[in-house]
């Protein structure tokens, strides 16, 4: 009986340090109330949805219904309050990418401390999300979800190239090397001669009107975050001939 009950002591802790490293900003942000995945489908009805990510994310993917409210943008509290009082009885519940995804906590954060009462974060993202309810999702633009154009980690990887080998494709004849950095973010410049600066919407823009196929393309950001996205555009568009830089400039050492 003691073996037994050890066993399930063992298997208590086990699976309560899973659920501690599958969401590892919870620790950090201890005071932030957040509600399970299964919880929000059951109250998908009866909540205001908040997507706290760019435009630029919300237009690939994102829960059906949900609002999109920029976490950084200095009138945020005054639109989340258009969408409810401060006092309101109603849930609002904060959202972004996923368990490493950090702004669904900080929204929830500064909606309390601005004395929002019943906010909560979903921090299992809009990845768990589509996968779970893809009939209450959308991927570029299309609901339900269809989960084969969920592109992977390795699918991505499969279309990056470390710096020794992006600057060597740099130096091919007819290659097209676009920075999608914003103008901020330039300080750190590659040295690759003939790359153009266009901003990521506008790259999305002509990947979308095809303007690009006929080109080998070497895409570069700050710091291998902003591409993921792009793939997305990349790949709904049939392109074939792109690479993106690990890493981003970050990366190129």
């Amino acid at each position: 009986m003691k073996t037994l009950a050890g066993l399930l002591t063992c298997l208590l802790f086990f699976s309560t340090v899973s659920a501690g490293e599958g969401f590892p900003l919870r620790e950090k942000y201890k005071g932030v109330p957040y509600i399970e995945i299964g919880d929000l489908h059951k109250e998908y009805d009866d909540v205001i949805i908040v997507d706290v990510r760019s435009k630029f994310e919300f237009d690939i993917v994102k829960i059906n219904n949900s609002i999109n409210i920029l976490v950084s943008k200095a009138t945020f509290l005054k639109e989340i309050e258009k969408l409810r009082a401060k006092d309101g009885s109603k849930k609002m519940v904060f959202y972004c990418n996923g368990h490493t995804c950090k702004k669904s906590y900080q929204a929830t954060e500064k909606a309390t401390k601005a004395g929002f009462k019943n906010v909560y974060a979903y921090d299992a993202g809009v990845f768990d999300w589509i996968k779970a309810y893809g009939d209450k999702g959308s991927l570029l633009g299309e609901s339900p979800v269809d989960a084969s154009k969920i592109l992977s980690k390795d699918a991505l990887a499969v279309k990056s190239l470390d710096w020794t080998k992006f600057k060597a494709a740099a130096a091919e004849a007819g290659v097209m090397i676009i920075d999608v950095r914003d103008p901020i973010q330039r300080e750190k410049k590659l040295g690759l001669k003939g790359t153009k600066n266009i901003p990521l919407d506008r790259v999305k823009n002509l990947v979308k009107a095809k303007k690009f196929q006929d080109k080998k393309l070497l895409i570069f950001d700050a710091v291998g975050k902003q591409v993921k996205w792009l793939h997305y555009y990349m790949e709904e568009n049939g392109y074939k001939n792109y690479y993106f830089l690990t890493k981003g400039v970050g990366g190129a050492s």
